[in-house]
């Protein structure tokens, strides 16, 4: 019905329920939680507790869905709950995983991702092989938010359940979202785990095709996720709705954009140019501005290095007005390794090729940072030599 309960009525109506719990059934408590989170609406102040501890009570007795739907109630309220009542009412879904539904283990796995929340390694991997062998009942966008749940809990897929899981939405990629195939792809990333070049292809074209029903930001990551993979995707960047969405995004989105350009080795001077104008207008100091358009180091650092790694030298004047906002405002910044590398290698790309007075860096910043940013490229360059015997 799509219907909403004034916000008058609700408190009433919840605190009757909850004095009736003693006989309430786990699927009323659930379908309870899920009707007020449906509504976009708060549990009433300390009657959420109540409620969780019953049906906790009850647990045994609860179905799959009665679990997954009151966790995902929960988390789409905003909402946290006790370790050890998260852990038990987990520890109950996964007893049950034989009558679970693809839906009700993505349902869990998101609202444990979107509380903040890690599963335990095994039972991550129960739910998954539960999840797996049913993933022919599953439709690509339960697949995709289970891939971006587990990306979001910062865990890792098996392989084979991996590739199992995106081979089944490659398989109906057509009818995939756009939002499905972009946290897809990003999800992979993130876990820093590999996909074959038919998937990231088929994916590819995919999102393409839909471009023009894409979230700027779905485009964005997606183009970074390619990246990733040492896959350039082509077509998505030849799509006009990519270049038409470019100012939508946030500098973040952009600079990724710039980053993945420079990963691939990809001049795009159209991108680049685009991206390098808007950033001259980004604030950096952590205090408002009248653009509103707020960006930290790594924005800025990703930018300048990208230019560097594609030589676009017509770029020169940008980058030194990028390294100087940095330089400025360097103390609270809070620069890390990758950042001070970045400068570094920002830095002798204008001394190799005499750009901007051949002085590299020198004068934008002072001897001090310039001295700390190639002591760290020097460290890491030894590190990594270290690694690679």
């Amino acid at each position: 019905m799509g219907q909403q309960v004034p916000a008058g009525l609700l408190q009433p109506l919840m605190l009757a329920f909850a004095n009736k719990l003693r006989i309430a059934k786990p699927q009323e408590i659930s379908n309870t939680l899920w009707a007020v989170a449906t509504m976009g609406q708060q549990m009433p102040a300390g009657l959420l507790q109540p409620l969780m501890l019953t049906l906790a009570s009850k647990v045994h007795i609860a179905k799959p869905q009665d679990i997954s739907n009151t966790l995902w109630a929960v988390a789409t309220m905003g909402q946290q709950m006790p370790a050890g009542l998260l852990q038990q009412l987990l520890d109950a879904f996964a007893s049950k995983l034989e009558q679970a539904t693809p839906q009700e283990v993505k349902d869990t796995l998101w609202a444990v991702a979107t509380m903040g929340q890690r599963m335990p390694e095994g039972m991550l991997q129960q739910l998954m092989l539960a999840f797996a062998n049913k993933v022919h009942l599953a439709n690509p966008q339960e697949i995709s938010n289970t891939l971006w749940a587990v990306a979001t809990m910062r865990q890792k897929l098996r392989t084979p359940q991996l590739q199992q899981l995106v081979d089944a939405l490659v398989s109906n990629v057509q009818q995939a979202a756009p939002q499905a195939i972009s946290n897809t792809l990003w999800a992979v990333a993130t876990m820093r785990q590999q996909l074959n070049p038919m998937q990231l292809l088929r994916m590819e074209q995919a999102l393409a095709s839909k471009s023009e029903e894409a979230a700027p930001q779905g485009l964005a990551n997606a183009v970074w996720a390619c990246a990733k993979q040492r896959y350039l995707p082509q077509q998505l960047l030849l799509a006009p709705p990519f270049g038409s969405k470019l100012a939508a995004n946030q500098p973040q989105e952009l600079a990724n954009i710039a980053w993945a350009l420079a990963q691939l080795g990809h001049r795009d001077e159209q991108i680049v140019s685009f991206v390098t104008e808007q950033a001259q207008h980004w604030d950096i100091s952590g205090t408002s501005n009248d653009s509103g358009v707020a960006c930290n180091a790594q924005t800025l650092c990703n930018i300048c290095r990208s230019v560097a790694v594609l030589d676009l030298q017509q770029h020169v004047g940008v980058v030194l007005r990028l390294a100087a906002s940095l330089s400025r405002y360097w103390p609270g910044l809070s620069l890390v390794t990758e950042h001070l590398c970045q400068l570094h290698q920002v830095h002798t790309w204008l001394q190799d090729f005499q750009l901007g007075g051949n002085h590299g860096l020198q004068g934008v910043l002072t001897e001090q940072r310039l001295h700390e940013c190639q002591e760290t490229r020097m460290a890491q360059l030894k590190e990594q030599q270290s690694e690679s015997v």
